[in-house]
């Protein structure tokens, strides 16, 4: 909310040049390299956006937001096949859009995060107890991503955004280098909806 009121002012101070809005929905996630597929950890997301044309057809945004990401799978058939872990993060995304014929908007831009929790469970879905802070898991990360939005209204739309870690969140055992088969990687899938409260 405090960031809402922030915005507000923003936007009346520069009147024609700056959009702000808020948007919400949903992540549907998995970890690469862990040895389980499928987005099937489903996490809440939303944040609030500032966005500015440099060009015709072109912007930059620059968003706040919060997201849940993990993984999850659970075999049907054993009951102790069970895999789950659930992060919390704080992103601050920084995006170029093209915009074409004031409707379908294209995204491409890199996202900044902050771990603010880490979960896993064990195969009786019991909670594990972390014996490092966040599970050892890297405190501050980076992301790319890509995305579209569909504006049926000035003020309303749908986006569908696919997110993918630069660097992996966490080292797999033994492994020394940031890249590539070394560690852990986030894979996620947003589909939001947002509201733009200033529009010029």
């Amino acid at each position: 909310m405090l960031v809402l009121l922030t915005l507000l002012p923003l936007g009346k101070l520069f009147g024609q040049e700056f959009n702000a809005g808020v948007f919400v929905g949903m992540n549907a996630s998995q970890v690469d390299r862990d040895g389980y597929g499928g987005y099937n950890k489903l996490s809440l997301t939303g944040g609030v956006f500032v966005n500015r044309e440099f060009s015709p057809d072109f912007f930059w945004q620059l968003e706040l937001k919060y997201g849940g990401r993990g993984a999850y799978y659970m075999n049907a058939d054993d009951v102790e096949d069970f895999h789950k872990t659930s992060f919390r993060y704080i992103e601050l995304p920084l995006s170029v859009h093209y915009l074409m014929k004031e409707k379908v908007q294209v995204e491409l831009g890199l996202s900044p995060d902050v771990l603010i929790s880490f979960v896993a469970y064990d195969d009786q879905r019991n909670e594990v107890p972390l014996e490092e802070p966040l599970g050892g898991n890297r405190r501050f990360g980076l992301n790319a991503f890509t995305g579209l939005h569909y504006w049926f209204y000035p003020t309303f739309g749908v986006g569908l955004r696919f997110t993918y870690s630069v660097l992996p969140y966490s080292l797999r055992e033994g492994a020394s280098v940031r890249y590539l088969d070394s560690g852990y990687f986030h894979n996620v899938l947003s589909l939001t909806v947002s509201y733009k409260f200033i529009h010029q």
